[in-house]
């Protein structure tokens, strides 16, 4: 085990598998660093999934402050975290509460920028796995493909990161909390457009990842119909950022219903979570939606198509995955080559009968 004070500058120290400590339990000051910087990660869905890492680690040391240096697309995602005490943009640098002898900063990313930002803004204690050569950038880098050649979920990557430096941490489901001005938001939100009141289906048919993973615009109307047609006290709120907003206004025009309303990407990402906390039911391609569902407790159904969900599945074990087996999946392209059979073999006829079912026993647990 490395001792704390070692890491003020570079080791040369070997690759050390996750079991490795890079800091003694107690360290050498008698308990655990006082401060965690964490780099976050890009993407909303993997936001959500680093969350359950900083839940352990505040649980098991409360004491610990926990700082995030997020981009603007998480942000708030960050923010909206009970276990976050600060947020701050990427290009921050330390401010007078750092100490290299009380403090370490975990870097999510795998990208060299990342590892690089780190260090040119002179954080401490930069821990991360190798990767593109950035190991001259951290003070210690652990082994990426030792854990990519186990095949386990996204979460670990993260939690296997933070054991480096804390030893064993419990799991747990990601966790979001709604401020009340937020979600008084959302809910005259729903006033305005006559929802309020009604059972509703959130819809997330995008996915900025790529146009493979996306379900067709008319596969989803088809199933809105039935959705809408099953129970007259049922509505529909189509979720959607700027990027994809094309998608729910398509769906939209085919279904045209007042029952129905596509808010357009035009609601800032803590009004969404929000709204989406009020609804009873996700149904949502593999997307950061579908992470934010699952943080929120809600039942749903993703589709599943070129991507993995043992990988990268919701936490929270209350989404059902809806997927089609094929030889070419995963493939993790972007867009398909071919003939998107992944996608297109989940069609409406198949898939509505559990979908049905899922929203019958929801209403009646509610009721």
């Amino acid at each position: 085990m490395l001792n704390f004070s070692s890491l003020s500058g570079m080791d040369k120290n070997p690759v050390p598998s996750p079991s490795d400590n890079v800091f003694p339990t107690p360290s050498i000051f008698g308990k655990i660093p006082s401060r965690l910087y964490v780099y976050g990660v890009n993407w909303i869905g993997d936001a959500v999934m680093s969350l359950s890492t900083l839940q352990a680690i505040r649980s098991q040391f409360p004491e610990t402050f926990i700082s995030v240096l997020a981009s603007r697309q998480t942000q708030d995602v960050y923010g909206l975290s009970p276990v976050v005490d600060e947020v701050l943009p990427v290009f921050s640098r330390p401010g007078k509460a750092f100490s290299k002898r009380n403090a370490v900063s975990l870097c999510f990313p795998l990208s060299f920028r990342s590892a690089w930002t780190l260090w040119k803004g002179g954080w401490p204690n930069r821990i991360g796995y190798a990767f593109e050569g950035r190991s001259l950038l951290l003070s210690r880098a652990l082994d990426y493909t030792g854990w990519k050649r186990r095949g386990q979920h996204q979460s670990t990557y993260y939690r296997e990161l933070a054991e480096s430096v804390y030893g064993p941490l419990g799991e747990s489901d990601p966790v979001l909390s709604v401020p009340p001005e937020e979600r008084e938001k959302a809910r005259k939100f729903l006033r305005e457009q006559h929802l309020d009141g009604r059972f509703l289906v959130a819809v997330n048919p995008g996915a900025y990842y790529g146009a493979a993973k996306m379900w067709p615009p008319g596969s989803y109307a088809d199933l809105i119909r039935r959705i809408l047609d099953c129970d007259p006290d049922i509505g529909v709120v189509l979720f959607s950022g700027e990027k994809d907003r094309w998608v729910t206004r398509d769906i939209a025009s085919r279904v045209s219903s007042s029952r129905v309303f596509s808010i357009d990407g035009v609601l800032k990402l803590p009004v969404s979570v929000a709204l989406l906390s009020l609804c009873h039911y996700v149904l949502s391609n593999d997307s950061g939606m579908m992470h934010l569902g699952g943080a929120l407790g809600l039942p749903g159904a993703a589709l599943f198509g070129p991507t993995d969900p043992v990988a990268t599945g919701p936490m929270g074990g209350r989404t059902r995955i809806l997927r089609h087996p094929v030889r070419c999946a995963p493939c993790f392209l972007r867009y398909c080559p071919i003939d998107h059979r992944c996608m297109l073999s989940l069609t409406p006829d198949v898939i509505w009968p559990t979908i049905r079912g899922d929203l019958g026993n929801v209403r009646r647990a509610i009721k």
